[in-house]
């Protein structure tokens, strides 16, 4: 009796490992071939197991190795990270940031109204702008302040390859720019702002996301690539 159940725990417990992993696998790839739009080469999304997550203490939400100073060919991203990229782009609406474009962030002062939406809505834009900002040190920028700008400029392009709307993309784009006096300070830079040094698109007035948004410029590397 006990050798049966023995036998049908570790069955159920390889079972879940299968699935676990074709799922994961998929929105790897799904994933990766966003990444490799906003990278301009090919790269690769790793997104973590279940069994590393359950041993992980790492803080890092996503991270881009850098081996003799260039930029690897992929990136890490945390299970929960993962987690909710796979919600955002398995679903036509995405009631989570619904409330973002109804607040105007280059205005916001910590109302109640707009704290409330934040941490409804955190969670998956956070994901989002995390995917994009991992996606520039993949395109060789090693900076984590220049990489975040131009994170915060692209993360639109993220949402709209992942199957969201152009207006959820601004609005992610918006809130995110929000929240950046609260970054760490590595993650913030005097220029990043409307013409200023790492303005993608200086020639426009809108910041942080364009009208129609696009993935960088053809050629357009850092230095660590």
């Amino acid at each position: 009796m006990k050798l049966a159940v023995l036998f049908g725990f570790v069955v159920l417990v390889a079972g879940g490992w299968v699935v676990e992993k074709q799922t994961r696998a998929g929105n790897q790839s799904a994933l990766g071939a966003v990444a490799t739009e906003l990278t301009g080469r090919p790269v690769h999304v790793r997104c973590e197991s279940l069994w590393h997550w359950l041993v992980n203490v790492d803080g890092n939400l996503g991270d881009v190795p850098f081996p003799d100073g260039r930029a690897a060919g992929y990136t890490n991203l945390t299970r929960g990270m993962c987690g909710e990229l796979d919600r955002f782009r398995s679903r036509s609406e995405h009631a989570e940031l619904a409330c973002l474009a109804q607040h105007d962030w280059s205005r916001f002062r910590g109302e109640a109204s707009a704290l409330a939406c934040s941490e409804q809505a955190n969670d998956m834009a956070e994901a989002l702008i995390t995917l994009t900002h991992e996606a520039m040190h993949l395109r060789g920028w090693a900076d984590e302040a220049v990489a975040q700008c131009y994170a915060l400029q692209e993360v639109a392009f993220t949402v709209e390859g992942l199957g969201g709307s152009r207006v959820e993309g601004a609005a992610v784009a918006d809130y995110m720019l929000a929240l950046q006096p609260w970054m760490p300070t590595e993650y913030q830079s005097a220029e990043c702002g409307p013409g200023r040094a790492l303005d993608l698109h200086a020639e426009t007035p809108a910041f942080p996301a364009e009208p129609v948004p696009g993935p960088l410029a053809a050629g357009f590397f850092g230095p660590q690539l």
